[in-house]
């Protein structure tokens, strides 16, 4: 089993735990023999079942040891058989939400029609297996949706995003994009920014400013758009030891209150603002100054009292543990993994960097923060090693000093 293998099963551990990391061991329990009823896809492993106790295991290495707790020993002897990958998942899952008022025999029939089974195509069974683990292999039921409500704050943050105003950039107007969290219990908004794009830089961007005000909440509660189910975020997530549930596709009314929030958003704030008339800048400075001055301290009908009221109260009554910037910093940091050239350099972004010469020949990883390579790390073992900086060719050719040559006078004429 290779290093990203082993990864990518304790990030699926995670995802199996996360839901009740703060939850009693009978609740804990409980969650544990659901999932043991359905199928997983195991990277590297292919469809698993696993046992609660299993799962209970999981559960307290994380505790007492963080995410590498749950992250499998790296081995050389592992097995390889065909499996669903990832482009192949994704293919799959896109058409069947597309079909989900058919049978699965009659969907494994279309997609066999359609070439999108593999070469040789997957059986029936295995799609059926995928499909179950998914939840999509027969048409969901309407269920009654209990109202719940987080005891303190920090248990659990929702975030999303909502479409907002177009604002002024360079070359004339971009819609904005707003990333929101609200904290379930006191409905106080965690995080915001209106950015460009739905990204995972924008996300990084909003969870990293609310888990340094605030401290990291035991759970986050999000959609499983692209940005949302990135290795990125989930591995951050899991190194800080928040839990992340996502919910269901096209399931909006299960985040209901971020939902509501937009709501207020909309008719509290946007209809106040003039579409096209201000910068990104403009537009977030206003929108902090209205949840400052209108929506916290505005009485909120869910908790029948003010956002920041009941904030304050939880706040003395169960303190957040506060999360070190430089610590941060570190668990968002993107990965990858490259070949050091015969020049001792390696190439990231279109750019070359120079290594020091022992890694020549050798893949190394190298770590910076999304969106900024001005600072670009050598790590091993997940421990960093030392920073190395960008090819400077005419600096590296003042090194080299060429030979001397003799100059030889020849004069025309004259005789020895």
């Amino acid at each position: 089993m290779d290093t990203k293998i082993a990864e990518a099963i304790g990030l699926l551990r995670h995802q199996i735990i996360s839901p009740v990391l703060m939850d009693s061991g009978q609740s804990q329990m409980k969650h544990f023999r659901l999932m043991a009823e359905r199928t997983f896809n195991m990277p590297g492993k292919g469809m698993k079942r696993f046992r609660p106790t299993t799962m209970k295991g999981w559960l307290n290495q994380y505790k007492k040891h963080g995410f590498k707790g749950i992250v499998p020993g790296v081995r050389s002897d592992s097995g390889s058989s065909r499996k669903i990958n990832a482009e192949l998942e994704a293919r799959i899952l896109e058409l069947r939400l597309k079909n989900l008022e058919v049978s699965v025999v009659r969907f494994y029939k279309k997609c066999f029609i359609d070439a999108i089974l593999g070469n040789p195509p997957l059986c029936l069974a295995t799609v059926r297996r995928f499909l179950k683990v998914h939840e999509l292999s027969k048409p969901q039921e309407t269920k009654a949706r209990k109202k719940f409500e987080m005891s303190a704050f920090g248990e659990l943050w929702t975030g999303d995003f909502m479409h907002g105003p177009q604002v002024v950039v360079p070359r004339g107007l971009k819609k904005a994009i707003l990333f929101a969290m609200i904290d379930d219990h006191s409905r106080w908004i965690t995080g915001s920014d209106f950015g460009l794009n739905e990204n995972t830089i924008l996300v990084e961007a909003v969870c990293k400013d609310a888990f340094l005000t605030h401290g990291p909440p035991n759970r986050l509660y999000l959609d499983n758009g692209s940005s949302f189910s990135s290795k990125y975020l989930a591995k951050a997530c899991a190194n800080i030891g928040i839990g992340i549930v996502h919910s269901k596709p096209y399931d909006s009314p299960s985040r209901g209150k971020i939902e509501r929030f937009f709501r207020t958003v909309r008719e509290g704030f946007l209809n106040q603002i003039e579409d096209g008339k201000l910068t990104l800048a403009e537009l977030n400075e206003k929108f902090k100054l209205w949840l400052r001055d209108d929506y916290h301290k505005s009485y909120h009908q869910g908790i029948k009292m003010r956002p920041l009221d009941r904030y304050n109260s939880s706040i003395m009554a169960h303190p957040r543990k506060k999360i070190d910037p430089n610590l941060l910093n570190e668990y968002f940091m993107s990965s990858f993994e490259r070949k050091v050239k015969k020049d001792s350099t390696v190439s990231l972004n279109g750019k070359l960097y120079e290594t020091p010469s022992r890694y020549i020949g050798k893949k190394i990883e190298i770590r910076h923060l999304q969106g900024d390579d001005s600072e670009i790390y050598i790590y091993e073992d997940s421990k960093r090693i030392t920073r190395i900086t960008y090819l400077d060719a005419v600096a590296n050719g003042r090194l080299y000093t060429p030979a001397k040559v003799e100059n030889i006078s020849l004069t025309r004429g004259k005789k020895c």
